[in-house]
């Protein structure tokens, strides 16, 4: 039986980790809430194979270029820059949905992503690619046990740009998620207000998949956000539930990893599940008799 590992070594192997997942979680569990206000749940899914589609095309590319993937990649090939420019070229995209007409925005999401999906299996079959399958799937899916030192530096420098941004921003973002039509009479822009909120989501989703994986962060953005709105009424207790929910559920997850030895991320979105009933729970035992 192997002695049990000390407080100390766990840190210094999973410290990085821990400390991603919570920034990941706070981040999503901020964006959940517009995310879920605006009954954008799957753009998330969506998003994060776009991601994936552009992680698997600058694989391909550079192998056109002869590039090492493993050596210093220029810019323009970047497969995690190629992932930012096309979620961020998407997300505005979707941004206009509602605009076109005869187009539902459930129809375009679904074929982002479909498409996406279908595409990035066509480009991972390439046997130019073939090799690489390996860090390509780590680069799409991450590991929520093993984050890169530059996917945590990436994330951090996202996720303060985006938080610090939407601090300024919030009050005008509320009322343009709200009602549209009433910002944009009393002169907001709503059409730039709503672009920036779905780059803003489309980046956050990109970086922060590739950090700790898609199942998290799609659960991280949907799940406590959702239930918070079952438990408040106040637009600053969902906030405060919904951010503090995704934490506590990270937290959780990482805990019950290490004692029970299962897989981090699915125990992330369990515990991040389990709101649900207690959130129906809280809001029937309140309800007037």
């Amino acid at each position: 039986m192997s002695p049990p590992i000390s407080l100390a070594d766990f840190w210094a192997l999973f410290g990085n980790a821990i400390i991603a997942a919570m920034l990941v979680a706070a981040l999503c569990g901020y964006l959940g809430f517009f995310v879920v206000l605006r009954r954008l749940a799957f753009v998330s899914a969506a998003l994060g194979q776009i991601a994936g589609l552009g992680v698997a095309f600058g694989f391909l590319l550079g192998s056109y270029f002869g590039v090492d993937p493993h050596a210093p990649t220029p810019v323009y090939l970047d497969p995690v820059v190629l992932a930012l420019v096309l979620s961020g070229l998407v997300s505005a995209g979707l941004g206009y949905v509602s605009r076109v007409e005869r187009t539902s925005p459930e129809s375009l999401v679904a074929l982002a992503y479909l498409a996406s999906t279908a595409i990035t299996i066509l480009l991972l079959a390439s046997p130019r690619i073939v090799q690489e399958a390996h860090e390509v799937g780590d680069l799409l899916f991450g590991n929520a046990v093993a984050v890169r030192r530059e996917h945590f530096i990436e994330l951090v420098v996202v996720a303060a740009a985006v938080l610090c941004s939407h601090v300024f921003l919030f009050k005008d973002l509320l009322f343009v998620s709200f009602d549209r039509d009433m910002a944009q009479t009393v002169g907001l822009p709503s059409v730039k207000l709503e672009l920036f909120l779905h780059v803003s989501i489309g980046i956050s989703v990109a970086v922060a998949t590739r950090a700790i994986g898609a199942l998290p962060v799609f659960g991280f953005l949907v799940l406590p956000a959702g239930a918070a709105l079952l438990a408040s009424d106040s637009v600053r207790g969902v906030l405060a539930l919904s951010i503090a929910g995704a934490m506590l559920a990270a937290a959780g997850g990482f805990y019950l990893s290490f004692v029970e030895s299962r897989p981090t991320g699915p125990l992330m979105v369990a515990c991040a599940a389990a709101y649900w009933p207690l959130a129906a729970l809280y809001r029937w035992a309140r309800r007037p008799r």
